[in-house]
């Protein structure tokens, strides 16, 4: 129960600036509690302090908890929470403030299936981090922390045979390792004792909060973690990039993605006729067959190009135009341009009604010569003197006829 005599003396102030005191976290004492009872004691421009709270406040690159606050008949929804310095201030709508008073008595619920989404996601951070350094002594550089997701960038390069092996173990932990998980706050003195054993610098300060998976980790860190790991179940890593940056999702989100994939691969495996064992490799051929093609396809485009820039399909006013009707490569195109005469105007026609224009002409602008075609066909597009492309609603039927038309007026 709030102190009658708090409450009266806070009631009558208009703010709190100016009062040395830290807002209690309750999220420290028990992450599972979901309702608290609080007091207003700040009222700022972006929201309100309270004495005490569960919500935890964005910092550490780990998002804030979601929930509402409820004062009186009044409910506010609260999407964001942030620091500053030992206040917990709460994000409301400017409009609102007018509504609450300094003293007023406040109930309020954090969105518990958010806040265990982000536990998760939090411990399992913890895990994989002290596997990397354990196993390859390999650190974490950066570390983002949402709703079942997260994003993790390491100190050095790795393979796929070097993930596979940390994904397995991190698995084990996260799934049948029931590992405990336990929070302390000692003094820093006592912190630095135990330094060695501490994957983390140590803060400048007089009481350092520890995190410790048995048997496996122990970090300084004030973000709100589950009690066993099994509780995080499996990770499915969606993305692994530059060799040293990985992001994964935990929870429901893993569950559906990895039950979506895993469904997924036997519907390809019975496409291609093959045993689930054996796709991969399967996959891997068809893939490097597939590179072959691509490199025969490329060496005759540029066959192609080179023919066809001895052949212009019409001379206008000593501008030679060559025109292309199917899905040329346009990389390899531009690659090629310095075969074709100086002035040239080379028209592309794609499916869909899509057209490039590369001038090669002092004379011609391919830029203007396309938004003639819009203007008078409807589409969209644009470009520059030397390139242009663009979409023709209602392409005409001899376009090579109707750009020649629009050429001899210029």
């Amino acid at each position: 129960m709030i102190d009658i005599i708090s409450y009266l003396f806070y009631s009558k102030r208009e703010n709190i600036e100016e009062d040395n005191f830290m807002t209690k976290k309750l999220y420290w004492e028990n992450a599972y509690e979901t309702k608290f009872t609080a007091q207003v004691l700040g009222i700022k421009e972006e929201g309100i302090v309270l004495d005490k709270t569960l919500f935890y406040p964005e910092s550490g690159n780990q998002a804030s908890d979601q929930g509402e606050l409820i004062i009186g008949d009044l409910k506010f929804k609260i999407n964001k929470v942030s620091k500053e310095g030992e206040k917990i201030l709460h994000h409301i709508s400017s409009n609102l403030k007018n509504k609450i008073n300094i003293g007023d008595i406040v109930d309020g619920e954090i969105d518990w299936d958010y806040r265990y989404g982000i536990m998760k996601a939090h411990t399992s951070q913890h895990i994989f981090s002290a596997v990397f350094k354990n196993k390859f002594n390999i650190d974490t550089i950066r570390a983002n922390l949402a709703f079942e997701e997260v994003f993790l960038s390491i100190s050095q390069k790795i393979g796929y045979n070097q993930l596979k092996e940390i994904l397995i173990d991190v698995n084990k932990i996260c799934s049948s390792n029931n590992l405990k998980v336990i929070g302390n706050i000692v003094s820093d003195k006592e912190a630095r004792k135990s330094s060695e054993k501490i994957r983390s610098a140590i803060p400048d300060e007089s009481k350092i909060r520890l995190i410790e998976i048995k048997g496996l980790d122990l970090v300084c860190c004030g973000g709100t973690h589950i009690k066993n790991t099994t509780e995080i179940g499996k990770i499915y890593i969606y993305e692994f990039k530059k060799r040293n940056e990985i992001r994964y999702f935990v929870g429901n989100k893993a569950l559906l993605m990895s039950s979506k994939d895993n469904v997924d691969i036997i519907k390809l495996a019975n496409k291609l006729n093959s045993p689930l064992e054996k796709t991969r490799d399967l996959i891997e051929k068809r893939l490097e067959l597939l590179e072959n093609i691509q490199e025969q396809q490329k060496d005759l485009s540029i066959k192609f190009l080179e023919t066809l820039s001895r052949s212009p399909i019409k001379i206008i006013d000593n501008i030679p135009l060559f025109f292309i009707d199917f899905n040329i490569d346009i990389k390899i195109l531009n690659k090629s341009l310095e075969i074709f005469p100086p002035n040239s105007l080379i028209i592309v026609k794609f499916e869909s009604n899509k057209i490039r224009l590369l001038s090669l002409s002092e004379i011609i602008d391919s830029g203007k010569l396309i938004e003639k075609l819009i203007s008078k066909y409807g589409g969209k597009g644009g470009g520059n003197p030397k390139s242009s492309q663009g979409f023709i609603e209602n392409i005409p039927e001899d376009l090579l006829s109707e750009i020649e038309s629009l050429i001899l007026i210029e």
